[in-house]
């Protein structure tokens, strides 16, 4: 196998991933721009992350056949369908916001989790996606243990795990990216 692949492979996931993060912090940014935001722009600000997030996640599934796993599209299923779930049900209340989010983001952590332990095998910065994995689960859990709080109660909360998450993201992406341009690096595609 040419070693131009495995640098396309990893410069393609790191991108893929560097995207998702902006778009991340970009959403954290926009909730603590907009302290006073009312639920259903909130809605419409988490449908779009959502849908974004997951169309990203599944179009690089798909393009990188050569090397994907099943959980890579899990995730990206579950965050179009919560994405989609917020905009035909715009009308949800505060409760049930924090409900959709927390299980959103249980599943997709722990669907990280499990994409984390398969990279383990190549070697790599996949406790990054571990971390990323596990901070995404317990901020989901938290809004399904303890919905009362409030979705406005939550902005902060929700904008610190935006940006986390985004931050996370980008470092494992720029990681990627780097592995795939330094042709000297440990590369391990087996």
């Amino acid at each position: 196998m040419s070693d131009a692949l495995p640098q396309q492979l990893l410069k393609g996931s790191g991108t893929a991933l560097i995207i998702r993060g902006i778009a991340a912090v970009l959403f954290g940014i926009l909730v603590l721009a907009w302290p006073g935001v009312s639920v259903l722009a909130l809605v419409i600000i988490f449908g779009t992350y959502a849908v974004v997030d997951g169309v990203t996640n599944i179009v690089h599934y798909f393009r990188h056949k050569e090397r994907r796993s099943v959980w890579q599209v899990v995730g990206g299923i579950v965050s179009v369908l919560a994405g989609l779930l917020a905009f035909v049900w715009p009308g949800i209340t505060a409760l049930s916001l924090a409900l959709v989010i927390g299980l959103w983001a249980v599943i997709l952590g722990v669907s990280q989790i499990a994409l984390s332990l398969e990279g383990k095998k190549s070697g790599g910065q996949w406790w990054l996606w571990l971390i990323t994995g596990i901070v995404t689960t317990v901020f989901g859990l938290f809004l399904v243990i303890l919905p009362g709080p409030g979705i406005l109660g939550l902005l902060g909360l929700l904008a610190s795990f935006a940006i986390l998450f985004g931050i996370l993201l980008l470092a494992t992406g720029l990681g990627l990216r780097q592995r795939g341009i330094n042709p000297h690096g440990k590369l391990s595609m087996g």
